[in-house]
């Protein structure tokens, strides 16, 4: 009795590599993603500005072109239009240093990366009246100081051209990886969410189409098609648990990962095993050679990632 609805995902040509770096930017899935990724030892930058989760701010932050004079001040706290509130200052110079920091890193580690994956959240935006922008977040500011609107195909699609642009004078072999998050914008309401869902689907389709080196990964698709249950989110019935958040990466691993990456990744998750054993008797003979023997492997495999804090731990328990 088949009980789901399985897919096949067409393995991509390009594979990543263990070496290559990677930058995440958007919703959700960005930040799932490269929480399982820097726990397997890539380099990784993520939403160097927060999460953000309509297209126009994100592929302006991609373009480099954010300004960093855009600020509004809350209760005596200074915030960036394109950034969320984790970023702040007490002072405009605060925040524009602490900015400029952030964007500085964000364009040197993005005009090296080997791959790009951007997760779109929703078609829904924020335009600020006084100046007629679309911002990233709206600080807890008067929503009378905003008009919502949802953005079109074609100015998504538009926005996305001129990243690429951007991005192909600097980075012209960066591989890019297209994501929708499948997580609900219920503030926005059901119907609306899912007008906002298919705008950014049709987007995505279409850049995938129009402009080389770039895929589409259906993140969306393996939560609401494939799994298509409330017991694989979390207790908000919006976002992914645990459960579905490994069951999209083992999906994204297969997709994307060339055999030698996945060699590595079994092989250091057996290790992480090793690494987080409790011993009963940490001075026992027997618990010193599991010890060595876990040395050894690091050691090995220290050739190819940077295992420097694993393996001093481990030297710091041998008697």
């Amino acid at each position: 009795m088949k009980l789901k609805l399985d897919f096949d995902i067409q393995s991509s040509f390009k594979k990543i590599e263990l070496e290559d770096p990677i930058y995440l930017i958007g919703s959700c899935f960005s930040d799932e993603i490269s929480h399982k990724l820097l726990s397997h030892k890539f380099q990784v930058t993520a939403n160097p500005l927060g999460t953000i989760f309509n297209p126009i701010s994100t592929f302006k932050i991609l373009s480099n072109a954010v300004d960093p004079s855009d600020q509004v001040e809350n209760e005596g706290v200074f915030f960036h239009w394109d950034a969320s509130r984790k970023i702040s200052g007490l002072s405009q110079k605060e925040l524009t240093k602490a900015l400029n920091q952030k964007l500085q890193d964000s364009e040197q580690f993005l005009n090296k990366s080997s791959w790009l994956v951007i997760t779109l959240g929703t078609a829904w935006a924020y335009r600020l009246r006084s100046s007629k922008q679309i911002v990233a977040n709206c600080h807890k500011i008067d929503d009378n100081e905003f008009h919502k609107e949802l953005l079109d195909v074609k100015t998504i699609v538009d926005a996305f051209r001129d990243f690429k642009m951007h991005i192909t004078k600097v980075n012209p072999y960066i591989n890019i990886i297209l994501t929708v998050s499948p997580v609900r914008h219920i503030k926005d309401g059901l119907v609306e969410n899912n007008r906002s869902k298919a705008r950014l689907i049709e987007a995505v389709h279409d850049m995938v189409e129009r402009f080389e080196n770039v895929d589409y990964f259906p993140a969306y698709e393996l939560m609401v098609d494939d799994l298509r249950d409330y017991r694989f989110y979390a207790s908000d019935m919006i976002h992914p648990n645990e459960q579905s958040v490994d069951y999209v990466w083992s999906r994204f691993m297969q997709t994307y990962f060339s055999n030698e990456t996945l060699s590595f990744i079994k092989e250091w998750q057996k290790l992480k095993t090793s690494i987080n054993h409790v011993p009963l008797q940490p001075k026992s003979k027997a618990h010193q050679r599991f010890l060595g023997e876990t040395l050894e492997s690091l050691s090995k495999l220290n050739e190819k990632v940077d295992l420097s804090d694993e393996i001093q731990s481990i030297e710091s328990q041998i008697l």
